[in-house]
């Protein structure tokens, strides 16, 4: 179990410690005596930190790779103000814990996987039941879906983002489906429950949350429509017909969820189910941004929180939660 982060480093000036970190960046330099030393980037959850290899450069250069997490033996010290590691030794690890780098979601995975797998047993419609069978049903897709972040700043950023959204907006979608009859509630649902799909393809989450080559050039609405459109093959080839006009309305939810053009749907939404499912997605967004902004509070007597770029705007806090003073 990891005890020691980058955070905590200064606190260990001029001792040796032996700890995890992930590679970030390798760097090979050369010294005014025409020696070279290696200049590691480290990292953990809490920062990153550049240290320094002098020793056995050419047989740590061949064992240590960016991307990969090790067990360094380093001694701590101080170089030009900043915190630095002078490194001994390393070994290769395989088995440590993700969230020790990469932030990840305080709900329980496997709970949040389960309702939403009930969600999708209960649609009625079978045509729709069919399809997200076909997306629970596969192990590779529900691990990827299950650990993939939202998006890489915007909200929900972290390891179990993306299914910890699509809960939400499908529970929203529940409600509304009740509030209003005139919706196709199976629809509505499998909607919300599909509309986010291509990000497992969009983002990686590990060394950290970034973009992949595809997710830059295509984007996860694309990714989306194209992984569930080759669902829908899938289940014309091997199950029979799915009704064409169904599909359609499906894919064009997936494809205008954003609402406007300029927010990077390539449509606009024009059916009811696909209106409401931009609105939820919506919601659920903003929600997020609202309650993180007010989470971060800079000090205990702010009454408004530091700009939001998500938001565009700053987000009035008010007084500050008082304190259960109990007295004796």
């Amino acid at each position: 179990m990891k005890k020691i982060f980058v955070k905590d480093l200064k606190d260990y000036l001029e001792r040796e410690i032996e700890e995890i970190f992930l590679v970030l960046k390798i760097n090979k330099k050369q010294q005014r005596d025409g020696s070279h030393f290696l200049e590691v980037t480290l990292k953990d959850i809490s920062g990153s930190i550049k240290a320094r290899l002098f020793d056995n450069v050419d047989l740590l250069d061949k064992v240590l790779e960016e991307e990969k997490v090790y067990r360094f033996k380093a001694k701590v010290y101080r170089l030009n103000d900043e915190v630095t590691m002078k490194i001994v030794d390393a070994q290769r690890i395989k088995d440590f814990d993700i969230r020790d780098f990469v932030p990840h979601t305080d709900r329980d995975i496997e709970l949040m996987q389960k309702d939403l797998i009930s969600i999708a047993r209960n649609i009625a419609n079978p045509h729709l039941r069919k399809l997200l069978h076909s997306f629970i049903n596969d192990e590779k897709f529900m691990k990827r879906f299950s650990r993939a972040p939202a998006a890489k700043m915007m909200h929900h950023a972290y390891i179990g983002g993306l299914l910890e959204h699509t809960l939400s907006v499908t529970r929203l979608a529940e409600t509304v489906s009740k509030r209003y009859s005139e919706v196709d509630e199976d629809l509505l649902i499998t909607g919300a429950i599909l509309h986010d799909v291509g990000k497992i393809y969009e983002f990686k989450f590990f060394p950290e949350i970034d973009y992949t080559d595809e997710g830059r050039l295509l984007g996860h609405i694309v990714l989306g429509y194209e992984l569930v459109s080759r669902k829908i093959k899938e289940i014309e080839d091997f199950m029979g017909q799915f009704p064409r006009e169904l599909s359609m309305k499906l894919l064009h939810m997936i494809l205008s969820h954003h609402g406007e053009l300029e927010w990077g749907s390539p449509i606009r939404p024009m059916t009811l189910e696909a209106q409401i499912l931009h609105f939820i997605d919506n919601l659920d967004v903003k929600v997020f941004q609202f309650l993180k902004a007010q989470g971060e509070r800079v000090d205990e007597k702010a009454r408004w929180s530091l700009y939001q770029r998500a938001l565009g705007r700053y987000v009035f806090l008010g007084e500050p939660p008082e304190e259960d003073i109990t007295l004796e």
